[in-house]
C-alpha cells in the first residue's frame, strides 16, 4: 500500500473517530441542557447515567481511535514539526487531563449521591460537570478548528484567536466553579 493510500485510510478513520467522540458528547450535552431547561431532575440524572456508561465504552475508544489514527497520519506524512499537529496533540492531552481530573471526579460524586438517594445533590454535581464539559468541548472544537485551519507557528492571528477563545472558556466555564470552591458557603 503506498503512503498516500495509507494516509488517506487513516485520515478517514481519524475523522470517523472524532465524529463519534465529539458527536456523541455533543448529543449528551444537548440532552442534559434540555433536561435542565425543563427542570427535569430525573431526566438530568438519566442523561448523567448514560455519560457514566458511555465514558469507557464509547468516548475513550473513540478518542483513542482518533489519537492513534492521527499519530499514524503524522508518521506516514512526516508531519511532526507542523504547528497544527503539535497543537492537536497538546489539545488531546488537555482534554484527557480535563476528563480524568475534572469530569471523572464529578461523575464519581454524582454516582455516590444518586446511590444514596440524594437526587438533588447528584443533579447539582451534574450542573458542575456540565460547566467542565462546556470547557472540554470548547477545547475539542478548537482542536477541530486547528485541524481544518492547519496554522503554522507564524500564523499569529489564528493562534491569538485560539488563545482568546481558550482563555474566555476558562473564565466563563471554569471560573464560577473555581470561585465557588474558594468562597465560604453561607451555611458555615
Amino acid at each position: 500500500m503506498d503512503n498516500y493510500l495509507l494516509y488517506t485510510l487513516f485520515k478517514f478513520l481519524h475523522i470517523a473517530g472524532a465524529m463519534a467522540w465529539i458527536g456523541g458528547g455533543v448529543t449528551l450535552f444537548a440532552l442534559s441542557m434540555f433536561a435542565m431547561g425543563r427542570k427535569d431532575e430525573a431526566g438530568m440524572l438519566e442523561v448523567l447515567k448514560h455519560v457514566g456508561v458511555l465514558a469507557t465504552r464509547w468516548f475513550v475508544p473513540a478518542s483513542l481511535i482518533t489519537l492513534v489514527c492521527g499519530l499514524v497520519m503524522a508518521f506516514v506524512g512526516n508531519l511532526w514539526s507542523e504547528a497544527w499537529v503539535v497543537l492537536g496533540l497538546v489539545g488531546f492531552a488537555a482534554t484527557f487531563v480535563t476528563g480524568h481530573f475534572g469530569l471523572r471526579p464529578f461523575a464519581e460524586k454524582i454516582f455516590r449521591r444518586a446511590s444514596s438517594g440524594d437526587i438533588s445533590g447528584a443533579v447539582a454535581e451534574g450542573r458542575g460537570m456540565l460547566q467542565v464539559s462546556k470547557f472540554d468541548y470548547t477545547m475539542l472544537f478548537l482542536i477541530v478548528a486547528d485541524m481544518v485551519l492547519k496554522p503554522q507557528w507564524n500564523d499569529f492571528t489564528v493562534l491569538a484567536g485560539f488563545s482568546t477563545v481558550l482563555v474566555a472558556a476558562v473564565i466563563t466555564f471554569l471560573g464560577p466553579l473555581l470561585w465557588a470552591e474558594r468562597t465560604p458557603s453561607a451555611a458555615q
